[in-house]
């Protein structure tokens, strides 16, 4: 009777050579092949402290080998039982490395998603052979999935009737949103106004596996919610506190550090600062200990700009909003959550917004929030927990981690468009939201279609190429709005007097997500006859 093999250590000479031996190895060539360098930053005797990765999205394969040659662009370090939960673990444990303040990730922060697909699907079955091989790290926590919501998959009463006159106010827009649920996205959650006049307020579909997404479901905004603290800082630039074109050191000088003195708050909300997208410090600590992002934020360097270089699209996902947050407790006194609920959700009648959940939000309905789920290349979409953990939800992230019925984000840019007048009092001067509409950047554009800006808005640039439509192939030259990464997309159009704000909860790759969303507002303008 042949001897059992004994575990192979994760990450050894004999790990590596059992994973090369389970599938071929994915073509690094290929589209869907997805590469990054991992580094374990305690690694015990006899395992490889750095080494290369490569993931097959669409078949589930990997490929670990001793890192060598130029790094990929996607690098992540961590420590070793974290680097196990990586490869090897399930999606919530995967998702909570982001918690810990031990992660550190340069590039493509969004491949993330992907990855964790991918080896959730393991169609290859290579995870779950590596899982049955290798020796538990000492220390490792065993994790255990948390079971499928319950709540049914039925739509009731009121929303059947919400979604009738929703089809009978937009019905080219229903159509597209029907085609989309339950192929690129489970579920869809949908607000349309004109003239302050709700032409549909609809969820479809489903937020998590049993549980339906309605019009009352909490969905993620992601970077749809920066435009909260654009208005609240727009407030504070209204009433002389503030000058958005002084450094954002001259109110918080502990900020102008190594290369940071000169950055002002109108560089970091038109995305033209000095700090790629990739190296945005907060990466892999987005949801960490609040000491430990504002360490990272505050302590960066940043690449010094060359000579007579024009500046550039930056996007700042996380540290800029992180860093700009800080100025409401310095100027205001009151810190980002209470101001936000205070000064906007409250006069906007946002009743179901939270800026972040308390503890008792998470308890009461925390395993009912909606998930985003990923799709590989058409694959099955996989549900993730990035976002949804009870770390996550709880920890404040200024500009991404809001949720809420996107009914309350279509009144926030309702409030917009009626000149900062809200159902509750008066949010904003119809000069200042003049100013946060303007275009503040101008002459610089990017490979994902993103032009002109405004202070923390996008906007309409379709003139420019259609390449760059923004919104709508029907969108005025005035509208603006926001994106939430591949997922959705909220904005306002002065001139017909429309809102609009679209959640598809399941996350594709740009072209794909791009094509579904404009089909969905182009639908709009045709239902209204605004072509």
């Amino acid at each position: 009777m042949p001897t059992p093999t004994a575990p192979a250590g994760y990450l050894s000479d004999a790990w590596l050579s059992l994973a090369a031996g389970l599938v071929p190895a994915p073509d690094p060539g290929r589209r869907s092949t997805v590469s990054f360098r991992l580094t374990v930053t305690d690694p015990p005797p006899g395992v490889h402290a750095t080494v290369d990765v490569r993931v097959d999205l669409e078949g589930g394969r990997l490929s670990v080998t001793p890192a060598t040659g130029e790094p990929p662009g996607l690098l992540i370090a961590l420590p070793y039982t974290g680097a196990y939960t990586l490869l090897l673990g399930a999606a919530r444990p995967r998702a909570e490395l982001l918690e810990g303040g031990d992660a550190t990730i340069t590039g493509n922060f969004s491949l993330l998603f992907f990855i964790d697909a991918a080896l959730q699907r393991d169609r290859s079955g290579q995870v779950a052979a590596l899982r049955d091989g290798t020796a538990v790290p000492a220390g490792h926590v065993p994790w255990d999935e948390p079971e499928p919501g319950g709540g049914g998959t039925g739509t009731a009463g009121a929303d059947r009737e919400a979604l009738a006159r929703a089809a009978d106010a937009l019905p080219g827009t229903l159509r597209e949103l029907r085609r989309e649920v339950g192929a690129s996205t489970p579920g869809a959650q949908f607000y349309a106004s004109q003239d302050g006049k709700v032409l549909a307020e609809v969820g479809l579909g489903l937020a998590r596996p049993g549980v339906a997404l309605t019009a009352r479901s909490a969905p993620l905004w992601y970077c749809c919610a920066k435009p909260l603290l654009s208005v609240a800082l727009g407030r504070l630039w209204e009433a002389g506190e503030f000058d958005p074109y002084l450094p954002v050191a001259h109110y918080l000088p502990e900020f102008g550090t190594r290369g940071k003195s000169a950055i002002t708050t109108m560089e970091l909300v038109c995305h033209t600062g000095p700090v790629p997208t990739g190296l945005d410090p907060l990466h892999g600590v987005v949801t960490g200990p609040d000491a430990e992002r504002l360490r990272r934020a505050f302590d960066m360097p940043v690449p010094v700009r060359p000579s007579g270089g024009r500046p550039g699209i930056n996007y700042s996902q996380w540290w800029a909003w992180f860093v700009l947050a800080r100025l409401l407790p310095a100027i205001d006194g009151r810190d980002y959550v209470t101001y936000v609920e205070q000064e906007i959700l409250r006069p906007c009648g946002m009743d179901r917004t939270r800026v972040c959940l308390t503890p008792e939000d998470y308890a009461a309905y925390g395993d009912r929030l909606p998930l985003i789920h990923v799709s590989n290349l058409g694959d099955v979409p996989q549900p993730t927990y990035f976002w949804s953990t009870r770390g996550a939800t709880t920890r404040c992230v200024p500009g991404v981690n809001t949720r809420g019925p996107l009914s309350d984000l279509g009144r926030l840019f309702e409030m917009l468009l009626d000149g900062g007048s809200a159902p509750g009092g008066r949010v904003l001067a119809p000069t200042t939201v003049a100013a946060l509409t303007a275009r503040h950047r101008t002459g610089v554009n990017d490979r994902y279609g993103n032009a002109d800006w405004g202070f923390g808005l996008r906007l309409e640039c379709r003139s420019l190429g259609p390449e760059y439509t923004s919104f709508s192939r029907h969108a005025s030259p005035r509208a603006f709005g926001h994106d939430g990464l591949w997922t959705a997309v909220a904005f306002a159009d002065p001139e017909s007097r429309l809102t609009v704000a679209v959640h598809l909860n399941g996350k594709v790759e740009h072209e794909r997500h791009r094509e579904r969303i404009l089909r969905i507002a182009d639908a709009v303008y045709q239902d209204l006859k605004l072509t």
